[in-house]
């Protein structure tokens, strides 16, 4: 389905505003911002399908779900039923989860490349493997979301620019800014130790 250029500006606009408003949310741990992930995924995974971008409209359902989870997670996430507070992941983990990052990356770019006409496959797959990455450890409140995030964005901006979706493009720039802010905040709720 190709979105005629009004109809995807509409959408467009509309996921920017509600998109922002999850990030500015998440970065004071507002539980409100999940409602606004979910309906900003499902306009941009419109629009990412008219643009051929498969690995971000298949990200926006992956958003989606993980939100409800998120939701869930931030106001339910501790064994005693309390809300989630902020913590950091080990070493270990971190590692893991780098390694997975560049496997899923490759493995995705190479079914997109074969499989589809997709526009972009190795930047829409960096981009779509550390999303659903970033947006999981967000869910679970791990500092190291917005380090993923960071370069998430970095690399969105681009992709976005190559596509000519300068909304996004701007919005995915903000995001970069956000996320640097995000880290900065999440550090320090960490460092404060569990409310």
């Amino acid at each position: 389905m190709i979105l005629s250029a009004t109809a995807a500006t509409v959408i467009e606009s509309a996921a920017f505003v509600l998109a922002l408003g999850y990030v500015l949310l998440s970065i004071r741990q507002i539980v409100w911002a999940w409602p606004l992930m979910i309906a900003s995924s499902l306009l941009y995974g419109l629009l990412f399908a008219s643009a051929r971008l498969y690995g971000q409209t298949l990200l926006q359902a992956m958003f989606v779900t993980i939100a409800l989870w998120g939701w869930w997670q931030w106001r339910f996430g501790r064994k005693d039923a309390r809300p989630l507070a902020v913590s950091a992941l080990g070493r270990r983990a971190q590692v893991a989860l780098a390694l997975a990052w560049v496997v899923a990356a490759v493995a995705s770019a190479a079914a997109l490349g074969r499989l589809t006409d997709a526009a972009a496959p190795w930047l829409d797959a960096f981009t779509t493997t550390g999303s659903a990455i970033a947006q999981t450890l967000t869910a679970r409140k791990y500092v190291q979301a917005w380090p993923a995030w960071i370069v998430v964005n970095a690399v969105s901006v681009a992709l976005f620019i190559q596509q000519q979706l300068w909304l996004t493009a701007v919005l995915y720039a903000l995001f970069l800014a956000l996320s640097v802010a995000g880290w900065i905040a999440w550090r320090r709720a960490a460092a404060a130790g569990p409310a």
